[in-house]
């Protein structure tokens, strides 16, 4: 039933005007909500969009809620460290029983690569490429 609808994160902010101007201008999301709005609505990819709305006593969870699925995950990870972003240190896991291989911010797990970064509001986002069929 759900299928053909895209979807809509919603994540805490602690502050609202960082968020805005983090998701804006360091991720290079579209603003679709007027600007100093609560929530904060910003596009995505195949009409899916992030939403973020000023908790400042909400503790994000320690782990990615919202993924992009990126082509060319190397040079988005390059362009968005020049940008100030933090990234997670990778940790040695295995997805699927396989072992990942870390290269810098990224962990190769062969059928797909992956990273996490910190928001300014310290959510954590994933980016993954999937390896060609």
């Amino acid at each position: 039933m759900l299928a053909p609808f895209p979807l809509n994160p919603i994540l805490p902010a602690k502050d609202g005007a960082r968020a805005e101007a983090f998701y804006r201008d360091v991720l290079g999301l579209q603003q679709l909500s007027p600007p100093g709005m609560d929530p904060m609505a910003f596009s995505a990819g195949h009409g899916s969009m992030i939403v973020l709305s000023e908790l400042p006593d909400r503790v994000p969870p320690p782990y990615p809620v919202v993924a992009f699925l990126v082509e060319g995950i190397a040079d988005l990870v390059a362009g968005l460290a020049e940008r100030g972003v933090e990234f997670v240190d990778p940790q040695a896991a295995s997805f699927r029983g396989t072992e990942g291989v870390i290269e810098g911010a990224i962990i190769d797990f062969g059928a797909v690569k992956s990273t996490w970064l910190r928001d300014s509001e310290d959510n954590i986002l994933a980016l993954n490429e999937l390896a060609a069929p």
